[in-house]
């Protein structure tokens, strides 16, 4: 019983006394009193921790999220020094923010380059200000484009009137080229898209930015329960489990102790890169269409979240073939119900039961591991929210529902289509393996990159995304076929 569920008994007890008291039309007894007393002591001694816990529990959310800030600065920082050909490894080093490595990686590209005239004479466009107008006009596309920019650039919203023709004409007469308005739209566009123009770092400065936006608001249910893992190349990876060790014998008269040999169990893991390209051609430039700077690439970000989440729940209703040769769920594993049945207090004690006597690779130890996540189909989605309710508050200590608020119900419709009754409880990836999502060095972040087309007016991005999903152990998991 963990402490929520010991602060709902003491408070279920203290109401029986004083109903008790009421329904016999007296007052509290001298007993009933003191054990009133003691359990209001405990009672605000439990709300107490819970506190405590509660707020530990957000100190460690603050922290993932520091982490995913740390990888997303990464990706970023590496992502526009692939751009210019600079290397990002002291920028990634020192810690600085990508702004400051953007105006760093701009002053590496100015001293390569001759100073380039405004057409104003005596004046040139320095890397701050080129650095403030590529972020005030991209973030002009993306307000334009209808997308939320919670910090725009100054200048952004001056800017957002301005359609592509009219950004390219800009960036070419900040270049001193003379009467750029005067071009057509095929000349213009051919001159404004070179691989090293400002209006080619505005256009994939938009598109980076509106796929980042994307990753951060990402729907999937994967990342809550299953583990996340790295590996430094494409070659198949062997991720070992060690056993128990052997039990401690008695020794004998002559001091003889025997040797005991560990065993250890190897699951292979790799890794596969998966992507899809995309660009803004001829006609979408003259045609103004900003969608495909954001809409796109927003689209491909929900498209490679939506290939992983798909590929992690077809590991549990498709019920493959495992490491051992043996599917995943299966009575050999004591990890699939005998029989299906809906979610119930008895059904789901009966795979939390038969997750906790599984046992290590010697069966010398029981794991004794219970669940913390009930995974269900859509179909199944408020049934499992109804039987972890702590709203509901029975009239008797006997209608209490143990697992309410212990175990934590995920939804997803990638299970509907394989059953729409079967159900799953999963440890946390923190007590035992079960499904791993492996990254190329740990990076989940799709990358990007762009090229100015050469067989084509226009220019082409590709995303891509490196990473695979592995079933690395059986122990963690329980289905019931349900009905």
């Amino acid at each position: 019983m963990n402490k929520k569920e010991e602060l709902k008994a003491k408070l279920l007890r203290q109401q029986e006394i004083v109903s008790g008291a009421r329904t016999a039309g007296r007052d509290l007894s001298a007993d009933e009193q003191t054990e009133f007393d003691a359990l209001q002591r405990d009672i605000d001694t439990l709300k107490t921790e819970i506190a405590e816990e509660e707020r530990a529990a957000q100190t460690r959310t603050e922290a993932d999220r520091a982490v995913q800030a740390e990888r997303q600065r990464v990706s970023e920082i590496t992502a526009l020094c692939r751009d210019f050909e600079v290397d990002p490894a002291a920028y990634i080093g020192d810690g600085v923010s990508v702004d400051q490595a953007r105006a760093a990686v701009l002053e590496v590209v100015k001293t390569r380059m001759h100073p380039t005239s405004t057409g104003i004479p005596g004046a040139s466009v320095g890397s701050n200000e080129t650095d403030k107008i590529r972020e005030a006009a991209s973030d002009a596309i993306l307000l334009r484009s209808g997308m939320t920019v919670e910090k725009p650039a100054d200048g952004a919203r001056d800017m957002r009137g301005m359609r592509l023709r009219d950004l390219a004409v800009d960036c070419l007469v900040r270049a001193g080229r003379a009467n750029a308005h005067r071009l057509d739209d095929d000349a213009l566009f051919r001159e404004a898209l070179t691989p090293d123009s400002q209006f080619t770092g505005i256009l994939n400065n938009a598109v980076n930015k509106s796929m980042a936006t994307a990753y951060r608001a990402a729907q999937t249910t994967y990342q809550r329960w299953t583990g996340r893992g790295s590996n430094p190349d494409f070659k198949a990876a062997t991720h070992y489990q060690i056993s128990e060790a052997g039990d401690l014998l008695p020794m004998t008269q002559n001091g003889e102790f025997k040797f005991d040999q560990m065993q250890d169990q190897g699951v292979s893991k790799a890794i596969a890169t998966f992507g899809r390209a995309f660009g803004l051609t001829r006609q979408a430039l003259i045609n103004d269409d900003i969608g495909i700077l954001t809409r796109v690439p927003e689209a491909y970000v929900r498209a490679a979240g939506r290939g992983i989440n798909k590929l992690v729940y077809k590991m549990l209703g498709s019920n493959p073939a495992i490491f051992d040769g043996t599917v995943l769920f299966h009575a050999n594993h004591t990890n699939l119900a005998g029989a299906g049945a809906a979610i119930s207090i008895d059904t789901v004690g009966a795979g939390r039961a038969a997750m906790k006597k599984q046992k290590n690779l010697r069966s010398q130890e029981t794991l004794n591991i219970g669940p913390r996540f009930l995974l269900v189909p859509a179909a199944r989605e408020t049934i499992a929210q109804q039987f972890i309710s702590v709203n509901f508050v029975p009239n008797t200590f006997g209608n209490i529902n143990p697992f309410a608020g212990t175990l934590e119900p995920i939804a997803d419709a990638e299970l509907d289509a394989y059953s729409e009754t079967a159900w799953y409880l999963a440890a946390s990836p923190a007590d035992v393996d079960t499904i791993e999502v492996t990254y190329l060095n740990g990076d989940s972040m799709p990358k990007l990159e762009s090229q100015v087309g050469f067989d084509f007016l226009g220019i082409k991005w590709r995303i891509y995304i490196d990473y695979g999903v592995t079933v690395l152990d059986f122990r963690g998991l329980y289905k019931n076929a349900g009905a």
